[in-house]
Formats: structure tokens, sequence, C-alpha cells
């Protein structure tokens, strides 16, 4: 098989060379060149740079469904291959007969002996049908799981010897949409972008629609002219402000209060700390 692999190789690839022998010595010499192909080869050198295109019947991704020339075509064989069902379910009634212990006639014990005969092999009969029923849809999922080229297969609708195939199929496909649904809204929440990040909104905050700092890609709080005018204020107006703070007494008492945890006295030298709270005039 070597001598076969290595005069096919020969024949075909150019850049084909075979490996060296063992180079006899006391010096060891690291050689590129290994058995069967040289880099670069000429299955490399003949592929282009520029990439193969696309086909637009071609799918990136694994599917269950059938190939595609199983699909129904509208031809008029479609649906005349047909495995046909058992017409009842076997009737086992007759073996409560087999104990009966009441006493009867001769001729009655013979009719009834008749009777379950005939039962007997009806039942049989109904389960042999059964049975090679069974048979007959497995030995077709088995040998044509994927369908029958042009008469029945999973995607033809109301198809009954692939009605459970569909069923299984149908059911991927909705799992299918259900878990492409949720991909895509995560993959929007991961891609949406503020539009002040993207650069979407007016320069000039003059023309900017709603309230200020709204295009800060932030956590914003309750920022309203009326209730915090002191963060609309600019340089000017905090350096220079048109009123003037005026002394309360009761706020000053409060806070030394709260300083000094309601303590009169120094506790160090026991001096009284107490301040007076008056108005300058």
């Amino acid at each position: 098989a070597t001598i076969r692999l290595d005069n096919f190789l020969r024949k075909t690839d150019a850049g084909y060379q075979h490996a060296e022998e063992a180079t006899q010595g006391s010096h060891f010499v690291r050689k590129m060149a290994t058995y069967g192909q040289v880099r670069p080869s000429v299955s490399f050198m003949s592929e282009p740079r520029a990439a193969r295109p696309h086909k637009d019947n071609a799918l990136m991704e694994m599917s269950r469904l059938p190939p595609p020339w199983m699909d129904p075509r509208g031809e008029a064989k479609e649906g005349t291959y047909q495995i046909p069902e058992p017409s009842k379910v076997p009737d086992d009634t007759f073996l409560t007969l087999y104990r009966n212990q009441s006493l009867m006639l001769p001729s009655e014990r013979y009719k009834e002996h008749l009777y379950m005969k005939e039962a007997k092999k009806q039942y049989d009969k109904d389960k042999e049908a059964i049975s090679m029923y069974r048979k007959r849809v497995t030995a077709l999922e088995r040998q044509n799981p994927n369908g029958i080229v042009g008469v029945d297969g999973p995607l033809h609708p109301g198809t009954r010897l692939y009605a459970e195939r569909q069923m299984h199929l149908l059911g991927a496909a909705d799992k299918k949409a259900q878990h492409e649904e949720g991909r895509f809204n995560n993959l929007a929440e991961r891609f949406v972008s503020d539009d002040a990040t993207a650069c979407r909104l007016p320069m000039d905050r003059a023309r900017s629609s709603g309230p200020r700092s709204r295009d800060l890609g932030i956590q914003r709080k309750c920022v309203e002219p009326e209730l915090h005018p002191q963060r609309f204020q600019g340089t000017h107006d905090r350096l220079f402000p048109n009123h003037l703070p005026t002394w309360d007494p009761q706020r000053a008492r409060a806070l030394r209060a709260k300083e000094v945890r309601g303590i009169c006295h120094n506790i160090i030298n026991g001096a009284e700390n107490e301040l007076t709270y008056n108005i300058a005039k």
C-alpha cells in the first residue's frame, strides 16, 4: 500500500518529495522535509486568496430535516404507498369461559367449546395482524428513515406512515424557534447602545429634547430645576450668589447638641461648654 501511495503521489502532485534517508554521522541535522508533502504544496498554491462565493442553499448549521430531494413535489404518486392498519383490537373475552364451572348439558358445553375455538382463532389472527403491521412499520422506518423519494416522508402533509417522525420534527422546530427568539432578544439587549454614546443626538443641548443629562449613559437621580436649583447654577452664580445666608440660632443650637451628644460639660476638665447663639447687630 505504501508503494502504491508513493507512485500515486509522484504522478498527481508535482510538489511531492519523499523523505530523505537518515544521515549517518555523529551530528544530528534537523530538516523540515517530511514524508508526503513539502511546503508550500501545489494544493496550497492553487487556492486563491479570495473567498469562495457562498451559495444560497448552503447552511452553516446542522439540521435534523431530511435532504431536500425528499420534499413533496406535487406528483401523482405521492401517498400511494400505505400499510393497512389492523381493523380491530383482539377480543379476549372468551378467556372467561375457561373458568366456567357451572352445570351444563353436553350440547351446551359443546356449543361453548365451538365458540371458544373460533374466538381463539380470531384472537390469534388479530394479534398476528398487529404484529405484522408493527414489523412492516419498523422495517420501513429503519430502511427509509427520511422517507420514500416522491412517495411519502416526514415533510409530506397528512402523512400516516411518518406521523411520529413528523411530530418529532415539529417539536424540534418549535423548540428551535423559541431558542432563536430568546437568542435574538438577548443579542439585541447586548448590542443596544445609548444615543449619546453612539453620537446620535444633536450637539446643541438647547435643541435636544428631554431633561438635562438624559443622554448620559449613567443612572439618573431626580434632577428638577424647581427641586434642585443649585445643580443648574453656573460658575458665576455659585461664586457670587445674589442672596446672603442668615444666621439661624435654633439650627446652630441643634447642630451643636448633636456634636457634643447633649453633654453640657467638658469630659476632661469638667468645665461647662455652653455657648451663646446671639445674633450680631
